[in-house]
Parts: C-alpha cells; structure tokens; sequence
C-alpha cells in the first residue's frame, strides 16, 4: 500500500512540474511510413512494442512479452519429468500465458 501512495506522490510531482501548454498538438499525416519502439521493463523482464505506420493505419506490429523466451527453458525442465512437478515447475517461471499469445 504504501508502495501505490509513493507512486501516486510521484506521478503528482511530475504532472506538477510539466510545462503549461496545450496536452495536444496536431500533427500531420505523411504519406510515407513511420516506425517506432519502445521497451519498458516489467517484473519479468523486457517488453518490447514495434509499430510501423502508412497513411495514418498501422502497417505492422510486433509485440514481445519477457515469457516469449521463458516458454521454451519450461519446456526443457518438465522435459523427462514427472507430472507431480509440474505445477511446481510452472509456477516457478510464472510466465504469462496471455504475453505468448501476442
């Protein structure tokens, strides 16, 4: 709880401490592509979102989840296994089933 309290404060602060102006500005559309990326890091590592944009639609994207790596090393320990182990195993790399899918 107090965590979330040092987290609001902080966000106070910032929002305190931007520059007065307007919160949008119009931007044109170009016609040729525009690409963009970011990564952040989550409590499990890396996730990275690449967006490449034409005439204002996004073209493509690739988002990566920190699990996408995990899955397979999961693989291999439960490899030979026996069942009783399993939960203990998955539960030991708590990846995100939902982050594989993207």
């Amino acid at each position: 709880m107090r965590e979330l309290e040092q987290s609001l404060s902080l966000i106070d602060q910032i929002l305190d401490r931007l520059p007065k102006g307007p919160l949008r500005a119009k931007v044109e559309q170009l016609r040729e592509p525009r690409e963009g990326m970011a990564i952040v890091e989550g409590f499990r590592g890396d996730v990275l979102v690449w967006i490449r944009l034409q005439d204002g639609r996004v073209e493509r994207c690739r988002l990566r989840d920190p699990s996408w790596f995990q899955w397979p090393l999961l693989e291999a320990v439960i490899e030979n296994n026996i069942v009783a182990d399993f939960p203990l195993c998955n539960k030991s790399f708590n990846c995100s089933y939902s982050g594989h899918d993207l």
